[in-house]
């Protein structure tokens, strides 16, 4: 990456995006992200949409932390800005979108979709296609893409799941000679499992496992993808304005701690989220709700999202654990929860093994359920002051949770749905200085996050 005379930086990058979810696009993006890293790159990956699962494993194949970037949820400024942070000591980007490239956050407008973020950070893209039982239909759907938005860098396609040859070269043929647009690489079908919804269970030092799966992935692209052009567009890619810094991501001095509880079962975490803690001169100390029986002396806490549920008879055994975080909570001193983390705070989790006792500083259980409970992006009010918000703030994030809360009392919200679920319409149950919610919440989408929260901590002698 250089920085030119004019202002403006030179990124090489590539965005890899699909015709719309299950294409093979995390496959196909991962593959490529360490089939680059074996080449001697420095890999910066990206995750287009407010996914953990993704990042996770861009960071297994890359070692390098992933970033979301999200036009719904982000202003322009803040995608250029972390994207240009992230990227200043690697050699290429490379960008995995979200669902099917014109997808957004409602039926027309193109916030929230990897085309937006594609146009805001001039970025070329390529096209993943599932193919299979497909010929010169393939053309026509993929020719659509091309004309939707001539504003996007659409730069060609690789077509994943071909058959035998004499298929995939005929495919190949109608989407060259039909749409005139490249193709740049045809994968055929391939038995290579990928343990999405294990990821989260994965903790970082464990990562040697997947290797052989990340390798494999390289394998099968550098077999079967050209590698090499995809590497000269990225190249090629235009120059892009420079942004000035986040203030909120410059160091300042020491202010006390926080206390991140990442785990197995809390592993959901925005890096920006984490980034912007340690900025802001709070020391981060990690916890494990499994296997620490003692919460260290912090001023605050911040609980994840994850999979308690998976693990809800171990959370349920480590009672030491348990018992000082609630009498934290009980302390008033700042707890800040998300989903699993609201899982954990309440009294118990039912799941198809049985009840298992949680911390039980708020007054609700909660049940899973088979099917997701809320799923897609929110916006919440906040109807009072809060640990991280004040009162008529307004707060852009994302939900995803399979667990309903049973209230074993009436509730105290802090914030009104206006788009979302939460809990029947509500969300943000707090208790003295504790907050927990099912959203998830990204510092870029509402920076005063890490200001409000430093705010109401205790730091006394400290200052």
């Amino acid at each position: 990456m250089g920085m030119t005379s004019d202002g403006t930086i030179d990124i090489p990058r590539i965005l890899i995006s699909g015709v719309k979810s299950k294409v093979g696009k995390t496959m196909i993006s991962i593959g490529l992200m360490r089939a680059l890293e074996n080449r001697g790159f420095k890999v910066q990956p990206f995750k287009v949409g407010p996914d953990f699962i993704d990042p996770g494993f861009h960071y297994f194949a890359t070692g390098r932390k992933s970033r979301n970037i999200d036009s719904f949820m982000m202003d322009p400024y803040s995608i250029l800005e972390t994207f240009q942070r992230n990227s200043r000591d690697a050699d290429i980007a490379v960008i995995e979108g979200k669902t099917g490239l014109f997808d957004s956050h409602d039926a027309v407008e193109e916030e929230g979709s990897t085309a937006h973020v594609a146009k805001i950070i001039k970025t070329p893209v390529l096209l993943v296609a599932d193919v299979e039982r497909m010929s010169r239909s393939a053309a026509a759907m993929i020719y659509g893409y091309k004309i939707f938005d001539e504003n996007i860098d659409l730069k060609g396609v690789i077509l994943n799941r071909t058959g035998n040859p004499r298929h995939s070269s005929r495919v190949k043929l109608a989407v060259e000679e039909l749409t005139g647009l490249k193709v740049y690489g045809t994968i055929p079908r391939k038995e290579i499992v990928m343990p999405y919804r294990h990821l989260g269970l994965i903790p970082v030092h464990e990562r040697e496992e997947y290797e052989d799966l990340f390798d494999s992935l390289a394998s099968l692209i550098e077999k079967y993808v050209d590698v090499d052009e995809i590497i000269e567009i990225s190249r090629n890619a235009p120059e892009i304005e420079e942004v000035d810094p986040n203030p909120i991501f410059i160091p300042r001095r020491k202010k006390g701690s926080v206390g991140v509880v990442m785990d197995k079962p809390f592993s959901f975490y925005y890096q920006d989220n984490l980034d912007a803690l340690k900025a802001s001169g709070l020391e981060i100390k990690v916890i494990d709700s499994l296997n620490d029986r003692k919460l260290p002396e912090t001023d605050a806490l911040y609980i994840g999202g994850g999979f308690p549920e998976v693990f809800a008879e171990q959370l349920e055994e480590n009672k030491s654990l348990r018992k000082d975080i609630y009498k934290f909570c009980e302390s008033s001193k700042p707890v800040y929860a998300e989903c699993g983390g609201l899982m954990y705070l309440g009294e118990s989790i039912i799941t198809d093994k049985g009840e298992f006792d949680m911390v039980g500083f708020l007054p609700y259980k909660t049940e899973m359920n088979r099917k997701f409970h809320a799923l897609g992006y929110t916006v919440y009010e906040s109807i009072t002051d809060t640990i991280i918000s004040k009162k008529g703030d307004v707060l852009r994030g994302h939900e995803f949770h399979y667990s309903r809360v049973i209230p074993s009392e009436k509730l105290n919200f802090a914030f009104k749905v206006q788009r979302g679920k939460g809990i029947e319409g509500w969300d943000g149950i707090s208790k003295k200085s504790t907050l927990a919610c099912y959203q998830h919440l990204n510092v870029l989408s509402y920076p005063k996050f890490i200001e409000n929260l430093i705010e109401n901590i205790r730091v006394g002698d400290k200052e």
